[in-house]
């Protein structure tokens, strides 16, 4: 398929989805780099095949994105193409990691009911009442679900397959998801930095909670030993 691709070890199955593209100003990006230039952002989704069970990170935006965004689609224009709950019906989702509860990462959460969603709880409720500032990025209606909110860094399976790790700086319970596949480990980071742009620049996003503590992101991803999967950057070899 166009829309995956899929990396393997003997335990784990990663597959990365891509769920659509979102067009918008490119300041929304890079703020303060070629700002007023429209461009197209990818937006993925992850499904991890655990041997304990199937893990999706992040559930991206639905297919009814014009009633939920409302007001957001004078910014933003998401072009879906692939509907992650149909996509992925006939698979059990068992855990959903959520990066963050903004629109574009949460929208499907509540198609699928019988998940655990591993959430922060800063972000939790920071989405459940966001300040003004902060109000255009989440739903007007909380995404529910059956959450379990955790506090700093968590093993899922307790086998360092699978690690959340958290990253606050462009939400305040933002986490990213580092996986090990054996022969490679793969940091998936969410929106602790969008593009390579952002990192090669030190570039804040459009959307932040704390400038100080994204960048102090930015300097940890620099410095790991991984694969960097960026928020919305393309992903090469993604078969696009």
């Amino acid at each position: 398929s166009k829309r995956s691709a899929v990396v393997s070890s003997s335990k784990m199955e990663l597959e990365i989805i891509k769920n659509g593209v979102m067009e918008c100003d490119k300041g929304f990006v890079t703020l303060g780099r070629n700002m007023g230039t429209p461009i197209k952002i990818p937006v993925y989704c992850f499904l991890v095949k655990h041997e304990k069970g199937n893990v999706l990170i992040d559930t991206g935006f639905s297919k009814q994105f014009e009633t939920t965004w409302g007001k957001r689609l004078t910014a933003f224009k998401p072009i879906l193409e692939t509907d992650i709950p149909e996509y992925l019906k006939d698979i059990k989702i068992d855990y959903i990691i959520n990066t963050h509860l903004h629109l574009d990462h949460a929208d499907n959460n509540e198609k699928f009911p019988d998940a655990t969603i591993i959430c922060q709880k800063d972000e939790y409720e920071l989405a459940k009442n966001p300040p003004q500032y902060q109000k255009f990025a989440y739903a007007d209606k909380f995404p529910e679900g059956n959450y379990q909110l955790i506090e700093g860094n968590y093993d899922l399976f307790g086998d360092c397959k699978i690690h959340i790790i958290k990253t606050p700086g462009h939400t305040k319970g933002h986490q990213s998801v580092l996986l090990d596949l054996g022969d490679k480990k793969i940091f998936i980071a969410g929106d602790a930095c969008y593009t390579k742009e952002n990192l090669k620049y030190s570039c804040l996003p459009g959307f932040f909670w704390n400038a100080d503590e994204v960048m102090k992101q930015y300097e940890y991803i620099k410095n790991l030993d991984a694969e960097i999967i960026f928020g919305h950057g393309r992903i090469e070899n993604s078969n696009e």
